[in-house]
């Protein structure tokens, strides 16, 4: 039987929607769940347990001084993809947490940008079959010349809730 924790079965169930609904529903509620994503305007263009693909306009709040993405912009938008990706899998009992992440600016970025983040089969059974844990998401950010003008490393990490201490 295929997993499904809380967010498995959010995205499930809006999927007989038709896309650009579902698209601004999602975005909407994942952007009330984390304030800085609604902020920034990213957009949940496809999810699934093994693919998450999210995209940022090139808009003037998240621009830099010469008009172009903003450098935390892009790597927020690697960073929700992978996170995104990584809680599809794990039990509702856990909790994840980006635990590092390298981002290489190789070009100017041209206008907006997509990330798509992946996780193999291996990558989901262990996320799906362990307490804790921490694995690198595979992520690839485009901007609209179909070029990666960054590449990124995002190590996460799950853990159970019941773990976590207290503040």
């Amino acid at each position: 039987m295929a997993h499904r924790n809380r967010l498995t079965k959010l995205v499930q169930a809006t999927s007989r929607l038709p896309q650009g609904i579902q698209t601004t529903l999602l975005s909407k509620t994942f952007g009330r769940m984390v304030p800085m994503v609604g902020s920034a305007k990213i957009r949940y263009q496809h999810i699934s347990a093994s693919k998450v693909i999210v995209s940022i306009a090139n808009h003037k709040a998240m621009q830099n001084h010469i008009g172009q993405l903003h450098a935390c912009a892009m790597a927020l938008l690697a960073e929700t993809a992978t996170g995104f990706v990584t809680a599809m899998n794990v039990p509702d009992s856990a909790i994840v947490l980006i635990k590092s992440l390298k981002v290489d600016y190789k070009r100017p970025s041209k206008g907006a940008m997509t990330a798509v983040a992946t996780l193999t089969a291996e990558q989901q059974q262990l996320m799906q079959n362990s307490d804790r844990g921490e694995t690198l998401v595979r992520v690839i950010i485009t901007d609209e010349s179909g070029e990666e003008p960054i590449q990124c490393e995002m190590l996460w990490a799950w853990v159970a809730k019941s773990q976590l201490k207290k503040a």
